[in-house]
């Protein structure tokens, strides 16, 4: 057994097909897809061996501490017992918890569990997803599990489901395991992830990512979404279908490299997307979007369900810096960020 297992998992901006990720959305659509981009706005996860006789979780980013004497204990009651930390909680006790378990001579579990994640919470980047791909890792290694990536996936996502109470999309786990620039086609026997050869550099001279200060939770709008559309709303069906063109569109356009291609297809999935509800975007969305424009932006939209978190802007060759310097004058807080081609990362310090 390690003394020490710390993990690292990137966010991701999602380029086009958000919602589309949505089981069971994705059964009722030809050729589902959805493109997104890892980046390095990391979420990290540690694990170490302590004398304290306890199981000790902290949640630096939510500055949240809970500790308990068992996993049983842990996991008893973790709404009530950490709040804001509910899943890393949940995903504790289910490593810690389970049979062969790690302990010491005398048969009892003390460590200490650290999170952080350097995505705002509520920005729309997939941070406690790719939290949950740190920790759900750095906890397999650190038990001895030996789980593959496919089943971490989908544990990882059944304990997320747990907590949010709700049914969740997919497209968030791929990139905190795979990293790069993903093609994400859903079908019946699952998704399959494709991996684009994109410049991520040259990806990065036309995108600005802001955050608009406004935290949003995507669980209530995912399930007006499924909700409606399961209930034959005429208009929710025709913008993910508008949404789903445009997400093939951008997935041609970044393998050609044609830029302009590519912007005009965030321009349009961002049109279909204000079509199927008006609590995408709020006045101050619009109005950054709007400024950068006039600024040499080709088109802007928000990053995963809406009403609030990040925006991703869409900036014509040269036109990058006079978007953030305009941007930033507005109070829009730009992000700084690369996009990374690695996935999550396990390592034993």
């Amino acid at each position: 057994m390690p003394d020490r297992v710390e993990g690292r998992a990137p966010t991701r901006i999602d380029l086009a097909g958000g919602t589309m990720d949505l089981w069971p959305l994705y059964l009722l659509h030809e050729r589902p897809l959805t493109v997104n981009a890892a980046i390095d706005l990391f979420a990290r996860a540690r694990i170490e061996t302590t004398a304290g006789g306890a199981i000790e979780v902290i949640s630096r980013d939510r500055d949240c501490r809970v500790r308990a004497e068992t996993p049983e204990h842990l996991g008893r009651d973790p709404a009530a017992a950490g709040g804001a930390i509910e899943f890393p909680l949940r995903l504790a006790a289910h490593f810690l918890g389970g049979r062969g378990a790690p302990a010491r001579g005398d048969g009892s579990l003390s460590c200490r569990i650290t999170t952080d994640c350097q995505a705002p919470a509520g920005s729309g980047l997939g941070g406690s997803s790719a939290l949950g791909i740190a920790l759900a890792s750095v906890l397999n290694r650190y038990t001895g599990r030996g789980l593959e990536s496919d089943r971490l996936l989908s544990l990882t996502r059944a304990i997320e489901t747990q907590v949010l109470k709700i049914p969740t999309g997919e497209q968030d786990y791929h990139p905190a395991l795979l990293g790069g620039i993903l093609a994400l086609h859903y079908g019946v026997e699952g998704t399959r992830a494709e991996r684009l050869a994109v410049d991520v550099e040259a990806l990065r001279r036309h995108t600005v990512l802001v955050f608009t200060g406004v935290s949003r939770s995507s669980g209530v709008s995912n399930w007006d979404m499924i909700k409606r559309h399961l209930d034959g709303d005429r208009e929710v069906r025709d913008a993910l279908e508008r949404i789903n063109g445009a997400t093939h569109a951008m997935r041609e356009a970044l393998l050609a490299g044609d830029w302009d291609a590519a912007g005009a297809a965030l321009a349009e999935e961002w049109e279909a997307r204000r079509r199927m509800s008006p609590k995408v975007t709020t006045p101050a969305i619009d109005g950054m979007i709007g400024a950068a424009r006039a600024l040499g932006g080709q088109a802007g939209k928000v990053c995963g369900a809406g009403g609030g978190g990040c925006l991703v802007l869409w900036v014509r060759e040269g036109s990058r810096q006079a978007v953030v310097e305009g941007i930033t004058g507005l109070g829009g807080r730009v992000l700084d960020f690369r996009y990374v081609t690695e996935g999550v990362v396990v390592t034993e310090p």
